[in-house]
């Protein structure tokens, strides 16, 4: 993908305008340039910026198309936008996050800079090259950690009640497309994050270990995917089709092309997660999934964006995206302006994930290990669900019914919480309870009362752990 070199200004000087005969757009061309000679040379501030004016003009010029997704892109706005879709930044390789007015290292990039420094997560951030970041806003100190490939930074950190400085060299760093992990019962669950230039071939890496090691069947989380490259779409669509159209595409000539699988395809149940921000070449992905019905589609219905773009590099400098194509499903559905439904619709985001590894029989249970970690159908679940208080477990009222299709209503002018699951409702006073906890809002609930309370859920001891199930 080229990128044309710096921009520069206008040459649409009169002498210079093609004869309209030759030039249908001369008289239109004309007229940009009087208005931009004349303002540069007449308005009251003489300072303005003639590449500022002219980058302007083009994008009132495609806004005036009515295609919000036709645009234009300075040199340096298109390499944010193109690192943004390849997942490309310059860092030293840590998630950070803001908890309890602290700022932690939430979690570090394999082989980056600081994973090879030593840092962890859980890593408490005490200041930036000797700038304290109490009181500072994560997008603030966020700032303060950017800088150029090779350029120098030190962290003070603080673990286990020591500080510690740390420096690091900051370095061009790439976010995986695709993140992956084997559930309980050898369900894969499979994260696709955006359609960048080698998402097919991280997914197939993905897919070969996760079918290596055993997988039953498949779940594919394209919530929140808001598109990329659309032949990325159409190779890992192709994983999964073994014959027939991927996708239609029309041209604005009304033209319509199909564009063809290849012979041979994997064998496997499959469940697609889809919500409000799966958009573009997500939508063509789920679109030839759910027209072949090689998949079954949980979620809610997808955004609605069936055009195609191609990135047009200027001879002047700066870079069009510019509509092209309209894209329709196999069964040649319109997704623009329409998106997708799912086979079956799931509001809860949670119940979401919980509908996919029902559908392809996984196991569900709540596990509470012995180290005190819990883990939904073994995904990590922290302590947002489950934890122990003073050496016994407590279950977090609100997010295991949402978990598991139960309800809790609160009063809150009797403190008390009603739980109702399965055919039973049982209520919870909030004060003076020894099965109940209030911390900060959230009401947690002894384990043994649970359990004793509800006949449709199960705790089942397995070695060290305990499973808890909802029938």
């Amino acid at each position: 993908m080229a990128v044309a070199g710096s921009m520069a200004a206008p040459t649409l000087a009169a002498e210079n305008v093609p004869n309209a005969a030759n030039n249908p757009y001369a008289a239109e061309e004309a007229r940009i340039h009087e208005v931009l000679q004349t303002v540069m040379e007449k308005h009251l501030n003489s300072q303005l910026d003639v590449k500022r004016l002219t980058d302007g003009a083009i994008r009132g010029l495609l806004e005036e198309t009515g295609d919000l997704y036709t645009t234009y892109f300075t040199n340096e706005e298109f390499e944010e936008f193109y690192n943004n879709l390849e997942g490309t930044f310059v860092g030293i390789g840590v998630y950070i996050q803001q908890e309890n007015n602290k700022l932690l290292i939430e979690s570090v990039f394999e082989g980056s800079t600081a994973a090879k420094a030593g840092l962890r997560a859980g890593d408490e951030i005490i200041a930036v090259d000797g700038k304290r970041v109490a009181g500072q806003s994560i997008e603030q100190v966020t700032e303060w950690m950017k800088g150029e490939v090779g350029s120098s930074i030190e962290l003070t950190i603080k673990r286990a009640g020591k500080e510690q400085i740390v420096s690091l060299m900051r370095e061009a760093l790439q976010f995986s497309p695709v993140d992956s992990v084997m559930l309980d019962n050898k369900i894969g669950y499979m994260v696709l994050y955006t359609f960048s230039e080698n998402s097919a071939e991280v997914f197939r890496k993905h897919l070969a270990k996760l079918r290596k090691d055993g997988m039953k069947g498949l779940i594919l989380d394209l919530r929140d995917n808001g598109g990329g490259y659309l032949d990325a779409a159409l190779e890992i669509a192709d994983e999964f089709i073994d014959k027939g159209a991927l996708v239609y595409v029309k041209d604005r000539s009304g033209k319509r092309t199909a564009i063809m699988a290849k012979s041979g395809a994997i064998s496997l149940p499959v469940v697609v997660l889809v919500n409000g921000g799966t958009a573009s070449a997500s939508e063509v992905l789920t679109g030839a999934l759910q027209d072949y019905n090689v998949a079954k589609i949980v979620g809610t219905k997808t955004f609605g964006k069936g055009t195609v773009q191609e990135l047009v590099p200027l001879k002047q400098g700066g870079i069009l995206k510019l509509t092209i194509e309209e894209y329709f499903s196999p069964k040649l559905r319109k997704i623009n302006g329409h998106g997708i439904t799912p086979d079956i619709i799931v509001e809860n985001p949670n119940e979401q994930v919980i509908k996919a590894i029902s559908y392809l029989h996984g196991s569900t249970a709540l596990v509470l290990h012995s180290n005190g970690t819990a883990s939904v159908a073994g995904i990590p679940a922290g302590e947002s669900v489950a934890k122990k208080i003073d050496g016994k477990w407590f279950i977090a009222l609100r997010p295991f019914a949402q978990l598991y299709g139960c309800q809790v209503y609160w009063d809150a002018s009797q403190e008390i919480a009603t739980m109702r699951c399965g055919e039973t409702v049982r209520k919870y006073p909030s004060k003076n309870n020894a099965y109940v906890r209030n911390e900060k809002g959230v009401l947690w609930l002894s384990l043994e009362k649970l359990d004793s309370d509800f006949p449709s859920i199960l705790v089942e001891t397995r070695g060290d752990n305990l499973f808890v199930y909802v029938k």
